[in-house]
């Protein structure tokens, strides 16, 4: 199954898309300038196009997403403010 929800976080607008993969599900927050993503994402990649990508892991819906703490982030995305180490919940904004 694929979910995709428009959401809204301190009033910014978001897509949430979750697809249910065989081990674990393939979750995805995304916004104007850039996305959250789980550990099915490659950072490498995110870094050779420019993308503004955070990765996080142990995911499985929009709650653990929020949650869940930066584990790695791309170039484009420290430049912005974001590091390991933050809360989702509170860098949403800046994607």
């Amino acid at each position: 199954m694929i979910q995709i929800e428009n959401i809204s976080v301190e009033g910014k607008e978001l897509q949430y898309i979750r697809i249910d993969m065989w081990g674990a599900p393939l979750v995805m927050i995304k916004g104007k300038k850039g996305y959250v993503m789980c550990g099915y994402l490659n950072m490498q990649t995110a870094n050779k196009i420019g993308d503004m990508a955070v990765r996080v892991t142990g995911v499985r819906d929009l709650e653990t997403v929020m949650s869940a703490k930066v584990a790695e982030c791309s170039e484009a995305a420290e430049k912005a403010g974001i590091k390991p180490g933050d809360e989702v919940s509170s860098i949403v904004s800046l994607l």
